[in-house]
């Protein structure tokens, strides 16, 4: 048995580690500069690149005709998403929530998500799904901007009445450092998250796990590798609300730019499987995330380990289902 596939699969685990970890630094320097949330933030800039793992396998897998597997990483990616991902990281450490920029995000998120469910249920996401799609999309890059705008002037009239006003003075070198930090982050991110995925599903096939297993599992799993990672490090340098933002948003871009764009080169098959079991899971987890939050204004270490518990039961299903 080769050591190739195991030695690259580790290079590309190295990788988005590093990459995650300069990607959160740049991304938490632009909301110090401007002032914006942090989980404004990791809604919209730090979501877009971890998300673009999702979009080049998924797009990929549809060109080629791999259609079910291009929707399933992106459906599986939102079940892991808020399941492993938020389950492991409010275990770590339970989440405050900004309750406006939440709210807004996660009912998206629901809304989104119940749109595509009513869109497979005769079996296929064409041409003028992908339309839909598409313009949902743009109406959530238009709602960040607005967000971004009503801060901005916020921030601008509460500075006319402060008795003391700090001014943050940005540097070439600070500028330039960053920006390099993002660029090379995201590459490294992507990168690696593709080596995860190619190789993960290469070192599948050498113990012989099912192939329909795998893109239900191992491709989701390693495509949201980027966003467990900027997770961790989020929650590790202390930027919580980035965590979480950055979930929201992943999920969003899922279903919208993600199969948006596949099923803008080919129609998208979508199996019975994922009508009867996958998009309700993934529902399922956007509301029990959601509906206790928007009340409690936080995540807690038992909320979170409801959300675990529910993937671990996914998995199970899978599991039984397949094997």
């Amino acid at each position: 048995m080769s050591l190739l596939p195991f030695l690259l699969f580790a290079l590309g685990l190295i990788f988005i580690i590093k990459g995650g970890d300069w990607f959160i630094d740049s991304a938490s320097w632009i909301a110090k500069i401007t002032g914006m949330p942090e989980v404004l933030i990791g809604a919209t800039i730090v979501s877009l690149g971890t998300t673009f793992p999702e979009l080049i396998v998924s797009a990929t897998s549809a060109i080629q005709g791999h259609t079910d597997m291009s929707i399933g990483n992106a459906i599986g990616s939102t079940i892991c998403n808020i399941g492993l991902i938020l389950g492991v990281c409010n275990l770590i450490s339970p989440s405050k929530i900004n309750s406006r920029v939440f709210n807004i995000k996660a009912l998206i998120m629901v809304f989104y998500t119940v749109i595509f469910m009513f869109m497979s249920r005769d079996g296929m996401i064409g041409k003028s799904d992908s339309t839909i799609l598409i313009i949902c999309l743009l109406i959530y890059i238009f709602i960040n901007y607005l967000e971004v705008n009503i801060k901005t002037s916020s921030k601008k009239l509460s500075s006319r009445h402060a008795d003391k006003h700090k001014f943050i003075t940005v540097t070439r070198s600070d500028l330039a450092t960053n920006v390099l930090k993002f660029v090379l982050g995201s590459g490294l991110v992507v990168f690696g998250a593709r080596l995860l995925v190619d190789y993960g599903v290469i070192i599948a096939s050498m113990l012989k796990v099912p192939d329909i297993l795998i893109s239900l599992t191992a491709i989701s799993l390693g495509t949201s590798l980027p966003e467990l990672v900027t997770s961790i490090s989020a929650l590790l340098k202390g930027h919580r609300n980035l965590s979480v933002g950055n979930i929201l948003g992943a999920n969003i871009l899922n279903i919208s730019m993600v199969l948006g764009v596949s099923s803008g080169f080919v129609p998208l098959y979508v199996p019975t499987q994922t009508i009867k079991l996958d998009v309700p899971f993934s529902l399922l987890l956007m509301l029990i995330l959601t509906i206790p939050s928007i009340f409690s204004w936080k995540i807690t270490r038992a909320h979170a380990a409801v959300l675990l518990a529910l993937y671990g039961l996914y998995l199970a299903i899978l599991a039984h289902w397949f094997i």
